[in-house]
């Protein structure tokens, strides 16, 4: 077991590596020239215009959110983290420690959170920008997994709440 222990960990700090690469990619990759243009942005806006629907508050909004997307990209990136502090358990021989339970629970607000928090981020970034946002396109995309997932997740911590109470009771069993 030891061994396919310290295989998952190997794959488990591949795939975090390589997710955090792609999202410091992608963040080096924006487009942080137009912020400088519109730095100054209270100069060289237009006084007629009501504050709401200026151009300015438009890319301020589109900045805000695409920081808030890039954010919860990171804290799914934290949330797979969480694995490796599973296998550490595992590999410890603690299976049904409440460690792993909380950490299955974590996990599973972790995709459930990033999931919805992620649609409602594309949805507002589609009114900005006024393209289509279809919403079950945006959900079969990419979130397809991460809510099943979430939900293994939470009946994973269930499993391994009965199987605690079910080993403490054999222990306490002559």
């Amino acid at each position: 077991m030891k061994d396919n222990t310290i295989i998952l960990i190997i794959i488990t700090w591949v795939t975090l590596l390589t997710s955090i690469s792609v999202l410091l990619n992608d963040i080096y990759e924006f487009n942080f020239n137009q912020f400088k243009e519109f730095q100054n942005w209270a100069k060289v806006t237009e006084k007629n215009e009501t504050w709401l629907t200026s151009e300015n508050t438009i890319q301020w909004s589109y900045y805000i959110i695409s920081a808030g997307l890039f954010f919860w990209r990171s804290y799914l990136i934290y949330g797979f983290s969480y694995f490796l502090s599973i296998l550490k358990e595992i590999d410890r021989g603690s299976y049904f420690s409440d460690n792993n339970i909380r950490y299955f629970r974590r996990i599973g607000n972790i995709f459930i959170q990033y999931t919805i928090s992620v649609l409602v981020l594309r949805f507002l970034m589609a009114a900005i920008g006024d393209t289509k946002f279809d919403f079950f396109n945006e959900l079969k995309a990419e979130f397809t997994f991460l809510i099943p997932s979430g939900l293994t997740f939470f009946i994973l911590a269930e499993i391994f709440k009965r199987g605690k109470e079910v080993e403490e009771e054999n222990d306490l069993t002559i």
